[in-house]
């Protein structure tokens, strides 16, 4: 998933938008790779994987008038993954991903407690097993830090934000000198690469400007003949 990551950030000529922000994001993904071993979980590497619904958010729940949940869609995004992964739904308190901080994070957590309760007791219900594995697993997962660390492989924009807010304050927040060092551990070359991706982007920006000049001449030409 952080080979995917990379390969999405080299093919993007919308990744970065300046050089600083191009360094950065290089810095968290060398981290990431680096801390990975405090949070992928060496027992089980191997398995056992979990059905889950990678785009599950509120507009894919339907339910009754008692708001009890009659079905899900978008089955399509299922697959199978580290138990780790399962994480109470951030989005539970109407809050961004990259916007849990502070008070955000506080209302969040009320809201996780209570989920994880009721989880809980489901579970038992499903799995009689002392004390319940994914409850566990869930509850050791936002103790470590790990959950934040599978956001940041899982979101697409997200990374930075999640681990300077999150990840980063738990060993060494970064700095804009930091950030520039470990930079060049992303990759060989690496002050080419992002000279490169800050080229890709302004190169884009014109073309973007090119073709909403060209859609604002077509509307005006329309207008005219009209």
């Amino acid at each position: 998933m952080l080979t995917f990551q990379d390969d999405f950030f080299l093919a993007n000529p919308n990744a970065v938008s300046s050089m600083g922000d191009c360094l950065s994001q290089m810095a968290v993904k060398a981290m990431l790779r680096a801390l990975s071993n405090h949070y992928v979980r060496r027992e089980s590497r191997n398995g056992p994987f979990h059905l889950q619904l990678t785009d599950f958010h509120a507009s894919n729940i339907f339910v009754d008038k008692d708001w009890n949940i009659t079905s899900l869609i978008d089955h399509e995004w299922v697959c199978a993954l580290p138990a780790e992964m399962l994480s109470v739904p951030y989005w539970l308190t109407g809050c961004a991903i990259d916007d849990m901080r502070e008070e955000n994070l506080g209302e969040f957590e009320t809201v996780r407690k209570e989920f994880l309760d009721i989880f809980e007791k489901e579970e038992v219900k499903m799995v009689p097993t002392n004390p319940p594995a994914m409850t566990r697993i869930m509850h050791d997962s936002w103790k470590s830090g790990a959950v934040w660390f599978w956001h940041c492989i899982t979101s697409v924009n997200a990374a930075w934000s999640l681990f300077d807010d999150h990840i980063s304050p738990r060993f060494l927040a970064l700095s804009t000198d930091s950030e520039e060092v470990l930079s060049q551990y992303w990759c060989e070359g690496s002050i080419v690469v992002a000279r490169r991706k800050v080229a890709e982007r302004e190169e884009y920006v014109q073309q973007l400007q090119v073709l909403f000049d060209e859609k604002a001449g077509l509307s005006t030409e329309g207008d005219i003949h009209s």
